[in-house]
């Protein structure tokens, strides 16, 4: 028995090593996840978006662009790559309050987050997720200047979840400061990108490229394209200081409450 215990007692911080290292060489490429749903009235026709973790503390949020939740439902799939290169999938179900709707969008820009909440059965998820998350201090409080080369991350046309999920990262660049383009709902703040990227992508974080491949540093997050009757097009995306700002809110509303 002590010989056991000894054994017990040397390997448990090997262990709890091994976890770190694991979650520290995840690919920032990797940092991203879509949702799938299926559409009620076509049975084989399934939406896609990207969506991405945002650590606080031991609270983890989905965040992913506001049109693309109204989309969603409790038995969507959120499809990950986890930490050892597998391709995972769990139900919102399993990951939300299953009483309400789960998603917070923002009332002036296209964007939405949702909390993860522990419980019974999902505890494999959480810390897969986890280990994928992007601590809130990496959302920068501030738009880059132009011309600022990024790289967004997300499924453009639901490549990347065919065999294995693997995202897809598109280099661009920042065209323009923060401003206010039109929505249905008002002005809202955006920054202009290029190129324009696909269906899929909204929800995806975009990251200075750069930066080296462990820097976490969010810009913004995309969430459609602008055009004009001519064909041509932009990106648009969310400062990231707007999302910030809103995880920060919803944890001050929590600990009054």
């Amino acid at each position: 028995m002590k010989i056991a215990t000894l054994c017990l007692l040397v390997c448990l911080p090997s262990v709890a090593v091994c976890f770190a290292e694991e979650r520290s060489s995840i690919d920032r490429l990797d940092r991203v996840a879509c949702i799938e749903s299926q559409v009620p009235s076509q049975p084989n026709t399934r939406k896609l978006c990207s969506v991405f973790v945002v650590s606080a503390g031991a609270r983890l949020f989905l965040v992913t662009a506001g049109h693309a939740c109204a989309e969603t439902s409790g038995e969507s799939r959120l499809r990950y790559r986890d930490a050892r290169g597998g391709s995972q999938w769990v139900t919102l179900r399993s990951l939300v309050p299953k009483s309400s709707n789960p998603w917070r969008r923002d009332p002036t820009s296209d964007f939405a987050i949702a909390e993860i909440h522990s419980r019974e059965g999902n505890e494999v998820y959480l810390s897969h997720l986890d280990g994928l998350s992007i601590p809130l201090e990496s959302l920068s409080s501030d738009t880059p200047r132009r011309t600022t080369p990024i790289v967004t991350i997300g499924f453009p046309l639901g490549m990347g979840i065919q065999d294995e999920v693997s995202p897809l990262a598109v280099v661009g660049h920042i065209a323009s400061r923060e401003t206010l383009a039109e929505s249905r709902w008002g002005n809202e703040p955006v920054v202009f990108c290029t190129p324009p990227l696909a269906q899929g992508t909204s929800g995806g974080p975009a990251f200075l490229a750069s930066e080296a491949n462990d820097s976490l540093t969010v810009i913004g997050m995309y969430i459609g394209v602008i055009r004009d009757s001519t064909g041509a097009k932009l990106s648009k995306m969310v400062p990231a200081h707007l999302i910030r700002k809103s995880i920060k809110s919803m944890i001050a509303e929590s600990s009054v409450d």
